[in-house]
């Protein structure tokens, strides 16, 4: 049964250079149209710009732009302002031509250098917020920044309906900033002319399936159970057993096959929803090298992001070296990954029969039951000052709470419960408190690590941190009231989770338990992270959650959330309305993130969705 849905606009910044785009409506000052002949058609877009309004911002200035809805956040490099637009064009789609109308520029002289970005938040164990610093090459040039007026990119992949679309992103730059001069020039007008050939493509054979489950022989039996589930609402399931695919497709390695596949039943089943069943050592996961500061990357999006800009398989190892996913220093891609997800995927990360048993039997109680329920409009809002002033960081500036305050903007129509630090009221008792009462939703912000999360009290001088750890998820007994969970933090997702991870943390401790019990020190045996330890909880826990595999940055102030965990955390609740899938809510967090926020592989990869993408959020009404 197909699915439509709709997004709501959401609007912030961008991180990356030269893509980003904002799903925007028609704005008055601007127009877009479009001309049809046969399989030829043009896009001709316009749009005007006001006069730069110059606001100072301590010793620097900040460029203001009303017409304009992100801005350049390139690290250490000026914060320039910048208009984004997205146009989906069908399947198959070629961009054939590109003209470019632009008046002269103007210029004006300013006083202060243009404020610079600051360097990202990473909310792993050796965090460090370090205040404004700028790039000396780029603020002694000679040579405009940035050094075009616009900039587009292409991406494949399921728009709101779930259908196939090719994404065309274009980023305006109304303002360039030569720094060596104290000058910037800027349009006031610009009009862009795109020519495009639409395809014949036939993309999909069929609508006979919806979601297709793939897992280990072992796991079959109990899975019947939930294979009538969903068909007897409306979701036409297959499932198929990894043997089947390693047996009937190629590919270099296991979950390349796993991917071949999933593009076969794309094709020839037409199916939207993807649930592999299994940990990363019965079902694989593709390790990717999408990091500057990690060796490599969990991610799950390998296998949902089938096609690339050119509509072919999106192998993710452009270069044939076996290095998935490669970025270089700057964070650029060197693979040809897509980044759109092209599939809604999701995981049971189950260990033994029980853990699988549990889960199937909350999602069939959730699905038949929370509709129309009380609990399901609460949510549960924790966070805290995830950098205080003993990391260099601002007073007065709660990160974790502000990025709280824009997941509650998102959910107006739902009662918010905040657990917030610079009110007392977080601790591990309010947490697991909050939980047994039931809420719809549930977005941590701070910092996290594999079995547990951690924060800091308003202004904290020293290293004292909140703590919650995974043992504290035995005393949940919200029962089916179970909340979606986004763990905007580190490593909460971490599924190769493993002794070595503990020595980190406790080395004194490990060291005692190898020494003096039978514990080995065997990092081939993996432990439950917190993402999917709350989920495996019977009796309570959560029926669904969002982590990240690896340490995750963000980007906080007290004008908003703009990059990285946090800004994913609120683009994911933002896609909420009453019938969307949780696998959806995630497609369209990442779509939003990729054409406002740019390509950054790093956080788009390494958060996944441990539970079953095809769940209907807030149950099936009946």
């Amino acid at each position: 049964m197909k699915k439509s849905t709709y997004t709501k606009e959401f609007t912030l910044v961008i991180i990356i250079l030269f893509i980003g785009m904002s799903f925007l409506p028609f704005i008055s000052n601007g127009y877009a149209g479009e001309k049809f002949t046969n399989n030829v058609e043009t896009i001709t877009f316009v749009q005007q710009f006001s006069k730069p309004e110059l606001r100072n911002n301590n010793e620097f200035v900040e460029i203001i732009i009303e017409q304009t809805n992100l801005v350049l956040i390139d690290e250490q490099k000026p914060m320039m302002p910048i208009f984004s637009k997205t146009f989906e064009l069908p399947f198959g789609t070629k961009i054939t031509d590109l003209k470019v109308k632009i008046p002269k520029f103007q210029s004006l002289e300013i006083e202060k250098l243009i404020t610079p970005v600051p360097k990202k938040q990473k909310i792993g164990t050796e965090e460090i917020k370090i205040k404004k610093s700028i790039d000396e090459n780029i603020y002694s040039s000679n040579e405009p920044y940035p050094n075009s007026w616009y900039s587009y990119s292409l991406g494949t992949g399921l728009n709101k309906l779930n259908d196939h679309v090719l994404f065309l992103s274009v980023n305006i730059y109304p303002v360039q900033y030569i720094p060596n001069k104290n000058t910037i020039q800027y349009i006031d007008q610009i009009e862009l002319t795109f020519t495009y050939e639409k395809s014949d493509i036939n993309l999909i054979n069929s609508d006979e399936y919806d979601l297709i489950i793939i897992t280990p022989n072992e796991f079959i039996q109990n899975l019947e159970k939930l294979f009538t589930h969903k068909n007897n609402n409306g979701i036409n399931t297959k499932l198929v057993s990894l043997a089947e695919i390693y047996d009937g497709y190629v590919g270099r390695d296991h979950p390349e096959k796993i991917k071949y596949f999933i593009k076969y039943a794309i094709e020839e089943w037409g199916i939207q929803y993807v649930l592999l069943v299994g940990d990363v050592q019965k079902l694989p996961i593709r390790n990717t090298y999408a990091s500057w500061w990690e060796p490599d990357i969990l991610s799950d999006l390998y296998y949902s992001d089938i096609y690339d800009s050119e509509f072919q398989f999106c192998s993710w190892d452009e270069n044939g070296n076996n290095r998935f996913g490669e970025v270089n220093d700057d964070g650029y891609d060197l693979d040809g990954v897509d980044l759109f997800a092209d599939a809604h995927i999701g995981r049971i990360a189950c260990t033994n029969e029980e853990e699988l048993e549990t889960v199937i039997d909350k999602i069939i109680i959730y699905e038949n039951t929370a509709y129309g329920s009380s609990w399901f409009k609460e949510t549960i809002l924790a966070g805290g000052d995830t950098f205080p002033p003993f990391y260099d960081a601002d007073r007065d500036v709660f990160e974790g709470e502000i990025t709280n305050e824009y997941v509650a903007q998102a959910l107006p129509e739902f009662q918010h419960n905040l657990l917030w630090s610079s009110k007392h009221k977080l601790n591990a008792l309010t947490f697991n408190r909050a939980i047994n009462k039931g809420a719809g939703f549930l977005s941590y912000a701070g910092h996290g690590f594999e079995h547990g999360w951690g924060t800091y009290r308003p202004n904290a001088m020293v290293d004292r941190m909140i703590f919650y750890y995974m043992p504290y998820i035995k005393f949940l007994r919200n029962n089916e009231k179970l909340p979606i969970v986004f763990f905007d933090a580190c490593l909460t997702a971490k599924l190769d989770f493993n002794i070595s991870d503990l020595d980190e943390y406790y080395p004194l401790f490990i060291q005692f338990l190898v020494r003096f019990t039978n514990v080995e020190y065997d990092t081939s045996l993996f432990y439950h992270c917190i993402a999917w330890d709350i989920i495996a909880k019977n009796g309570g826990g959560a029926i669904a959650s969002i982590g990240s595999t690896r340490t995750a940055y963000t980007w906080v102030n007290e004008h908003g959330v703009f990059a990285g965990a946090g800004y994913l955390d609120v683009s994911f609740f933002d896609s909420y309305e009453e019938g969307i899938t949780v696998g959806e809510m995630l497609t369209q967090a990442q779509n939003r993130y990729i054409v406002n926020v740019g390509f950054d592989y790093f956080t788009i990869e390494e958060y996944i969705l441990l539970g079953d993408p095809s769940l209907k959020v807030g149950g099936y009404q009946h």
